[in-house]
């Protein structure tokens, strides 16, 4: 009996009970599984008791958006609201803007209150006898590319901002890099810059490094500020000569891979020089001064904490290398909110007030580079990446507890490419969570990533949708798919993207269910389409057929450049009795045949190690599909080999550590980068 209902309590909560390999076989989720996930859902069902319990609270408790007062709506749509109310009644509103309306109400058919539709998105404010109610009204989809170039088709790049060399940059590329490799891309008809995530890591732990395992995605990476941008030349230059900085700048700066270690002590110097000038100036600080006391006195709660957390996680470490985890603290500094985090706060003002400048710095300098780009001509400018979602011992997880999973792992199911499946370590919001605070961690995260750019690309997208969720300490292969809720989702995406006018690319490679590029598309989320995955069973899929909705690309991070591709760079000596290398000689074939029936090359296919028309062929190749917006990572416009980072690997590969051989302001200079640049759309100038 209590297996019936533990799985009906878990259809009801969201969690699938079975899924399906790729093979087709089905795979029943263990009892164990779901009594953990379930229990991290704010369900317990560790006992018959807690089944019958937990059950009860979901069905008594469907519908969250009451407790919350808060909904969604799309234009052009009638709103019910989850509360009753008498047909007829006048009903009292605030639009996104501050305009005040007065509608007629109408009963539903299940007595809640209906209104009529709203014909302009935004959050707008229904006053109630008992409170106020927000409805966050959608637009039909979010804005995409071909709304912002009149149709028109378009290119960008895309980048890791750490690969960017820029002088003085001390051996980790940073903003300076993102606005001179913005500047020239514009000059070369490019209308984006798509740059790998800036969410903050961890200040105090310089060998975590994965973009994708961000401490939370609220605030930035100070790594990644670009001083000059904010604050005086003279002031720089000052505090890099007294501080006999240069020499060491110069070393870590000609590195081929980064050293993170020492190139983060050496900037936190910087920093922390800087900082402290800037507040010893008084009234000679001039405008940066000001903004840096403004930014000091109108930080946010969100900001406070996340500031306070990074100045505890470094006592805390400097007192034990095995204090990393937050859960692993004494109690009293696990409850942000307690006595003993306040009294710590108070007591390291100063290096809390530092953690703020870090944050106004990077902020200013990320505007800054938004700014040169669109100001070249770029029509979106910076596309910003946004992970899947945030480590479970960093910043977000310890100030916001109740906004995300405990004890899970995102993840994914066994496939193709990971036959054990996958576990990534992160955790992420609770659904049950996100509509019982009305969403409002979702939103903030959202407008985090989008405050400075034109464009975002959300990772694994389909985790709008439903995520493999993996029990802390089991194999990938003990998940269960925890669904979401999608449709709201993506309406505050589209509400978003349309109050930023940005637009929105989705990463949906790998296992999709059924249907969901076409809900993408309808959503006006721009999916990925990679030339080595457009395949069918009989070999490329012709550039004519492309999805003109999607963003056409030659690679990803995740893959070996076309280059390397090509070459085998990738293919080292194993024993597990596979032909790699008479695979990647007939794969080469095919590829080589695709470019031929597209008209594109002659004659026999090159030898591996002759990669330069295979990279023109291949770029030509995305440059013939009608996907409105071509993104050309910089590795292929270059023709290199390296990879950014090897899926699966840590420590086993460099990976987010290569850096671009020349200087970000000139990458795009060769006659060989120019004219694969041309072969995407026209220059805008030959400076």
């Amino acid at each position: 009996m209590s297996d019936d209902i533990l799985r009906q309590l878990a259809v009801k909560a969201g969690i699938a009970p079975r899924w399906t390999e790729q093979t087709g076989a089905e795979r029943e989720v263990s009892a164990q599984s779901l009594r953990v996930i379930l229990q991290a859902l704010g369900l317990p069902a560790g006992t018959d008791a807690d089944l019958r319990q937990s059950l009860a609270t979901v069905e008594a408790g469907a519908n969250l958006s009451a407790q919350s007062r808060f909904t969604t709506a799309r234009t052009g749509q009638p709103v019910v609201l989850p509360i009753a109310a008498q047909a007829g009644s006048p009903v009292e509103l605030t639009l996104d803007g501050g305009t005040r309306r007065t509608l007629r109400s109408e009963e539903g058919y299940d007595g809640s209150l209906t209104l009529p539709a709203f014909d302009r998105p935004g959050y707008h404010t229904v006053h109630l006898d008992d409170g106020d109610f927000t409805i966050a009204t959608a637009p039909e989809r979010c804005i995409t590319f071909a709304d912002l170039n009149a149709g028109a088709p378009g290119f960008g790049l895309t980048a890791q901002i750490y690969s960017l060399r820029s002088p003085d940059d001390g051996g980790i590329g940073h903003f300076a890099g993102v606005t001179a490799l913005g500047r020239a891309a514009a000059a070369r008809g490019a209308d984006a810059l798509a740059i790998s995530p800036v969410h903050a890591l961890y200040g105090a732990s310089p060998e975590h490094f994965s973009p994708y395992s961000p401490s939370t995605r609220l605030f930035y990476n100070p790594l990644h500020a670009d001083p000059a941008a904010v604050l005086p030349e003279t002031l720089l230059r000052e505090i890099i000569a007294r501080e006999g900085l240069g020499e060491e700048m110069e070393r870590l700066s000609a590195l081929r891979q980064i050293d993170w270690p020492a190139a983060t002590r050496l900037r936190q110097r910087l920093l922390r020089a800087l900082f402290k000038a800037l507040r010893a100036a008084d009234g000679s600080g001039g405008p940066a001064r000001a903004a840096l006391d403004r930014a000091l006195a109108e930080a946010s709660p969100l900001l406070r904490s996340h500031a306070v957390f990074e100045v505890l996680h470094a006592a805390e470490l400097s007192r034990s290398p095995q204090a990393w985890r937050w859960r692993d603290w004494d109690a009293p500094f696990r409850d942000p909110d307690g006595p003993a985090v306040a009294a710590f706060a108070a007591e390291h003002a100063a290096e809390v007030d530092y953690q703020i400048f870090l944050q106004w710095l990077t902020a200013s300098s990320y505007g800054a580079a938004q700014r040169a780009c669109r100001e070249a001509g770029m029509k979106v400018g910076l596309i910003a990446d946004l992970a899947i979602g945030m480590d479970a011992s960093g910043s977000h997880a310890w100030s916001r507890q109740h906004d995300v999973l405990g004890g899970l792992s995102v993840g994914a199911p066994p496939d193709y490419y990971a036959a054990e499946g996958q576990s990534w370590g992160l955790t992420t919001f609770s659904p049950r969570g996100l509509a019982a605070s009305g969403f409002s961690p979702f939103i903030e995260t959202l407008r985090a990533s989008l405050r400075h750019v034109g464009g975002i690309r959300i990772d694994h997208v389909m985790g709008l949708s439903r995520l493999w969720l993996v029990p802390e300490g089991a194999s990938a292969m003990e998940g269960a798919y925890v669904a979401f809720p999608s449709e709201t989702l993506f309406r505050l995406v589209a509400l978003e993207s349309w109050r930023h006018s940005a637009i929105v690319i989705g990463e949906d490679l790998g296992t999709l269910p059924d249907g969901f590029r076409d809900d993408l598309r309808r959503q006006g989320v721009a999916g990925l389409r990679v030339l080595r995955f457009e395949k069918s069973d009989h070999g490329y899929i012709a550039p004519g057929h492309w999805d003109a909705g999607a963003a056409a690309l030659t690679t990803t991070h995740d893959l070996i450049p076309t280059a390397g591709w090509w070459a085998g760079a990738d293919l080292e000596p194993t024993d597990d009795g596979v032909d790699h290398q008479g695979i990647r000689a007939w794969d080469r074939g095919v590829l080589w045949s695709a470019f031929q029936q597209a008209g594109l090359v002659e004659g026999e296919r090159p030898a591996p190690e002759a990669t330069e028309p295979v990279v023109d062929a291949a770029i030509r190749f995305i440059a013939r599909t009608p996907c409105t917006l071509k993104l050309l990572p910089i590795e292929d416009a270059l023709g290199i080999r390296t990879q950014p980072n090897v899926p699966g690997t840590t420590t086993e590969k460099p990976n987010w550590r290569h850096r671009l051989d020349g200087e970000a302001a000139t990458l795009l200079d060769d006659d060989r980068v120019r004219r694969r640049l041309a072969d995407l759309g026209p220059p805008r100038s030959e400076g």
